[in-house]
């Protein structure tokens, strides 16, 4: 059976789709078009389609529509298939839905383009160490040990392609796929597989539902992102108190590790956060990794082991008070002996595990008597008031593979209500943002709807800061805006110095961080930075947290688009410039972060970077703010621990303040401490206007923020709506910066006769 709609959509939705029946005597030149692209079917034995731009150039073919018994004898289906259905339409101007429905048990789909196409996405683990798919074949489920870094196992059914176009699959199957990218010494006798680039998937799935996604307007590559986040779900806004810093051990019980005076785990919490104020290092969150409960493992019996935790209310208590969040670790996970394991078993609930080698099985959470007795367990953590959990494991063996998507989504789902039903869910137009923070590192798809993310196990090397990087831009291409890695590194072993990250890694990792979405730093026993370190590694700590706090207006008000568009923070490249710069395809040691900043992190201890400035832009180094580079140029830096390679695109708008006191009370006085917020301006003549949407959570609003430059009379003008935060419009211009007092009722600045820092 065969049913392919072909419609005329002049307007996206503005219409029902107006489909006609493709005949098996239909021929290739059968088509259907857009308003921007057309849909021109190339063969019905076996099925498949080509899609051109209005220019009638090529952007992709989906080359297959697959079918089979297995996941290994999968063939390309006609349209006179008797197993297998297909229905082909637009829903938009720049959407086509596939929907495939087969009795043979599995489905998948194969595209090709441009041979010089590359492939973006599906994992955030960075396969050959790169940001981009090439030659990869794997399937969508969770990582475990990888060079670099371990367990990163971000992942989502969406790719996307330098040809133009993207692939989303709505499924929470298992499934598989394979990117082949030719290149010129690839010799395997393949001349026609070498003159393009594939792309392919397969799932253990009867009914398959997936969309090519194609930009908006000619190259916008953050146009297939945000479609893709109307078709899936986006994230929500978080407690601003999710963007760190926010500090954990592996292990407060290492009695080894406690440091002098203390006697117990609860003093060691303790002692982490009265150190932090006397260091005056900003911090909004404390998170206690396991074990921290009795039995094996600390985790499963629902408590904290008393002779370790005397008496968790009060630390709760103590820690609200000098104003973090506590936060714990948990998982699907139940260890033979512990509670959850015994009333697990005892039902028959637990999923059987993959392996022997694995340390505990998993709940079947698709069990609606599994999923409410985990769910009303787990509860007594938000009663007890933390405000978050560190959400570990779900791809250790502890479950069947084919189960690792699904159980991981409604793992989430389940911590996220527990939390929302105490500390609030964000408003529905996200004005009001949740009251908790939840981040995982095993998240697959929809699971952004419940969780942040994080970047899995880095080595405590350089490997592991370069591929945290890489790490943090793929996750962002598979639209997940809230991230962060281990700063330092995870993989530590006590009394190894080879295996503690060295004063000047964690120091530009610290650095990596403050410009994150989330900055979270792992403290272990011989490697805390005021105890084991230099003076000089703890003023970087000082300094890099001061940084990341006073962005949080900027981070946030990211994260609050990116509730509707979907967009990361951290961003590849090649989604911020011309695609006529061919150096940006594969860029992986620098990113965007939104679309004011240029950051590269130096990775090696020589503290040498190399920063190539994508074209279309000049960029001003951002922390001394003396010396703008041109797009298309590179610039070799050498830099000390203090510093780093971060620069301002001509014509930004940076709103940067500290608007939340967290942690922030350790004068005698604390009145001393009011919010303030800047709004800085970098004017070009060369961007005429620019407005930032900032996010004024007092008052649950989006404020615009204009800059307006006229070369012709040298004038520059900067108008704002009301803002509930006193502060200062601060305009960088040569001959030093113009100041002017922030109006919570709004207004305008205007300058004459000025040269600005890029011109």
């Amino acid at each position: 059976m065969f049913r392919a709609a072909l419609l005329t959509a002049l307007v996206a939705a503005a219409t029902a789709p107006v489909a006609q029946a493709a005949s098996s005597s239909s021929s290739s030149s059968s088509s259907s078009s857009s308003s921007s692209y057309s849909l021109h079917v190339d063969s019905e034995s076996p099925y498949s389609f080509t899609i051109t731009d209005p220019a009638n150039q090529h952007v992709v073919s989906n080359t297959g529509i697959l079918a089979g018994r297995t996941n290994t004898s999968m063939d390309a289906v006609s349209t006179d298939s008797d197993d297998t259905s297909i229905d082909v339409s637009f829903t938009t101007p720049t959407i086509i839905r596939v929907n495939v429905s087969s009795t043979l048990g599995f489905t998948g789909a194969r595209f090709s383009a441009a041979k010089e196409a590359l492939h973006y996405g599906v994992w955030a683990h960075p396969f050959n160490e790169s940001i981009v798919n090439s030659n990869i074949a794997f399937d969508l489920k969770g990582m475990q040990g990888n060079d670099g870094i371990n367990y990163a196992s971000v992942r989502s059914p969406f790719f996307l392609s330098s040809a133009g176009y993207a692939v989303y699959t709505d499924t929470h199957a298992m499934g598989s796929y394979s990117f082949y990218s030719p290149s010129s010494d690839d010799d395997d006798g393949d001349e026609e597989k070498k003159d393009s680039s594939e792309a392919e998937f397969r799932f253990n799935a009867t009914e398959l539902v997936y969309y090519i996604i194609l930009p908006q307007s000619g190259g916008d590559l953050k146009s297939l992102l945000t479609q893709y986040a109307g078709l899936t779900d986006t994230s929500p806004l978080w407690s601003p108190r999710a963007y760190g810093p926010m500090f954990w051990h592996n292990d407060f019980e290492r009695e080894s590790g406690f440091p002098e005076g203390v006697n117990n785990s609860q003093e060691f919490v303790q002692d982490v956060v009265d150190k932090l104020a006397r260091h005056r290092i900003r911090a909004s969150a404390v998170m206690v990794d396991r074990p921290y409960g009795t039995g094996t493992e600390g985790w499963g019996n629902f408590d904290f082991d008393e002779e370790y935790w005397p008496n968790i209310r009060a630390l709760h208590e103590d820690v609200e008070q000098k104003g973090l969040d506590f936060q714990v670790w948990v998982a699907n996970r139940a260890v033979p002996g512990s509670r959850l394991y015994n009333v697990s078993a005892s039902h028959g609930w637990l999923l059987e595990p993959a392996s022997d080698e694995q340390d505990g099985q998993a709940l079947n959470l698709s069990n609606t008597e599994s999923y409410e007795y985990l769910r009303d367990r787990i509860d007594w953590l938000p009663d007890l008031g933390i405000k978050g959990y560190k959400i570990d494991r779900g791809e250790e063996d502890e479950m069947p593979v084919w189960e690792q998507n699904i159980q991981s989504y409604l793992f989430h789902k389940l911590l996220y209500e527990g939390q929302a039903e105490r500390w609030g869910s964000p408003s529905v137009d996200n004005r009001r943002p949740a009251g908790f923070y939840n981040f995982a590192r095993n998240a697959n798809d929809r699971s952004r709807k419940y969780t942040g993310v994080w970047g899995g196990d880095p080595a405590s090397d350089e490997d592991g800061l370069l591929q945290s990087i890489r790490n943090g831009i793929r996750t962002g291409l598979l639209g997940f805006p809230i991230w962060g890695s281990d700063c330092g590194g995870y993989t530590r072993r006590v009394g190894q110095e080879e295996q503690q990250p060295t004063e000047a890694l964690w120091a530009r990792w610290m650095w990596f961080s403050a410009f994150s979405p989330v900055y979270e730093l792992m403290l272990y026993e011989g490697s805390i930075p005021w105890t084991d370190y230099s003076d000089d590694l703890v003023a970087v700590l000082r300094e890099t947290a001061q940084l990341h706090h006073e962005l949080i207006p900027f981070i946030q008000s990211y994260m609050y688009r990116a509730t509707v568009d979907g967009l990361p923070l951290i961003r590849a490249l090649f989604l911020e410039v011309s695609q006529a710069d061919d150096s940006v395809w594969d860029a992986d040691e620098s990113y965007f972060f939104g679309e004011e900043f240029l950051v590269a992190p130096i990775v090696k201890d020589s503290g040498s970077k190399g920063v190539y400035f994508p074209k279309g832009h000049k960029y001003l180094e951002y922390l001394g703010k003396q010396d703008v580079y041109d797009g298309g140029s590179s610039q070799t830096f050498t830099l000390g621990i203090d510093s780093v390679p971060v620069f301002v695109r001509e014509g930004s708008i940076i709103p940067r303040g500290d608007i939340y006191q967290n942690n922030r009370k350790w004068e005698e006085d604390d009145d001393e401490w009011s919010p303030w917020l800047n709004i800085e301006t970098y004017p070009s003549y060369s961007v005429e206007s620019r407005t930032f949407k900032y996010f004024d959570e007092a008052s649950g609003r989006a404020v615009e923020i204009t800059m307006e430059t006229d070369i012709s009379d040298k004038t520059i003008c900067v108008s704002y709506g009301r803002i509930s935060t006193a502060g200062k419009l601060v305009v960088y211009i040569k001959g030093g910066p113009k100041e002017f007092d922030l109006s919570r009722r709004g207004g305008k600045q205007c300058l004459q006769d000025v040269e600005t820092l890029f011109d």
